[in-house]
């Protein structure tokens, strides 16, 4: 069972998605102190955060309490950071990777293909006149 399981575990496909994983969370950590340092201040100016009472992203709705899509959009950029991040520097690539390297493959597939079909009509010699590498003249 233990070896079963460590041999989960050193699969290519988990140590990859692990490293992903992880890689992944330094990312989003950095974009959200980036949006929430740079691009919420901006917001907030914009929507009158901080001391101000109301403003373009802050609705009143009644007492005290506000809507206050300020936060929605800083978190909308933030996701949208993150997903182009991840797609023009991780699925693009390996996209086009994967598509390149079953070019490879399926070329190969071809000459192979043309090197078999003209070996099988090439005359040659019968099965029993064959030499094989362990046969001594």
């Amino acid at each position: 069972m233990i070896k079963g399981f460590k041999e989960f575990l050193l699969r290519g496909n988990i140590i990859d998605l692990s490293v992903a994983v992880v890689i992944g969370t330094a990312f989003t950590a950095l974009v959200t102190n980036f949006t929430d340092s740079i691009i919420q201040p901006l917001i907030d100016r914009i929507g009158a955060g901080g001391d101000a009472e109301y403003g373009i992203l802050r609705i009143p709705i009644g007492g005290d309490q506000t809507i206050d899509l300020n936060v929605l959009l800083t978190a909308t950029i933030n996701f949208v950071l993150v997903a182009a991040v991840v797609y023009f520097l991780i699925v693009l690539p390996y996209s086009k990777f994967r598509k390149k390297e079953e070019e490879t493959v399926e070329a190969e597939v071809v000459l192979l293909t043309e090197i078999r079909d003209l070996l099988a009509t090439r005359p040659g010699p019968s099965a029993s006149e064959r030499v094989t590498p362990d046969a001594k003249p």
